[in-house]
């Protein structure tokens, strides 16, 4: 038929793999097909009921910070800082309770729902499509439920991490509490919105300062083991300014993860 032997055995091959090609397509969804024929208004506004963590402790943004100001962890700290720098306890508890104050976000519907809201407009207007791998989201469905999760995706610009908490919104997943830098906190009323919708605020740099390590340290640790939402971390510690995905920097996370004394399982995503 095809005029040299073993011709249709080539072509079946191709078929087989463009078969192939073709069902991994299938298994993406454009979110923003439903988004252009729904109301944005209406998308913000839905019924949201995210699935939780089934060892959660339920709490309150102000419940996680004073569990970090009552730890054993946070006391200890607290009592060698005083012996080393003749300080006394209680302006060394003060000093903590204005780093909580700083770095706490202060996570509320409301803000996600402008949040999502302004996002499905904008992403109509910017991108032609979203499209989403439907396995990955069903596998970050069950790690939620089983486990803490800590998110790493690329912050290879502002979009990265606006487009994960839109997705996990319109997914039905718990929008995460995200690492934040201090630059963010200056900007009036940004900053403020920021932290309602879920960011937390951290130096850049932590230098010699015991104390505030061990704040930072416990503050992230707290949120994992009471699974209040996934904790996101961009590992390269800072936006990338030309568009490509720069080197890690694991030292803040993996330190995290080894202080932990009672370590829980975490699901990464990476992007």
């Amino acid at each position: 038929m095809w005029g040299e032997e073993g011709r249709g055995g080539d072509v079946n091959i191709v078929k087989g793999k463009w078969e192939k090609d073709l069902k991994k397509w299938d298994e993406f969804e454009d979110i923003l097909e439903e988004r252009r024929h729904v109301s944005d208004l209406k998308f913000a506004m839905k019924c949201y009921t995210p699935l939780v963590y089934k060892g959660i402790t339920p709490c309150k943004p102000i419940d996680i910070k004073c569990s970090v100001l009552n730890s054993e962890e946070i006391h200890y700290v607290i009592k060698q800082l005083s012996k080393e720098t003749l300080q006394s306890v209680d302006v060394l508890r003060e000093e903590v309770n204005e780093i909580l104050d700083e770095m706490s976000h202060k996570l509320r519907l409301g803000a996600i729902r402008f949040f999502a809201f302004a996002l499905s407009k904008i992403f109509k207007q910017i991108f032609s499509k979203v499209c989403v791998n439907e396995e990955g989201i069903q596998k970050l469905q069950r790690a939620i439920q089983e486990h803490p999760v800590v998110l790493l995706p690329s912050h290879r610009s502002y979009i990265d991490f606006l487009m994960l908490s839109f997705l996990l919104y319109n997914y039905d997943l718990p929008v995460p509490v995200i690492a934040a830098g201090m630059d963010f906190l200056g900007m009036k009323m940004v900053g403020e919105l920021l932290r309602m919708s879920g960011a937390f605020f951290m130096r850049r740099t932590f230098g010699g300062n015991k104390l505030y390590w061990a704040v930072f340290s416990e503050y992230v640790k707290t949120m994992l083991r009471n699974g209040y939402a996934p904790v996101e971390f961009f590992l390269e510690g800072t936006r990338s300014r030309s568009a490509k995905t720069l080197t890690p920097k694991f030292g803040r996370s993996l330190q995290i993860r080894r202080k932990n004394t009672n370590p829980e399982p975490l699901g990464v995503m990476s992007s």
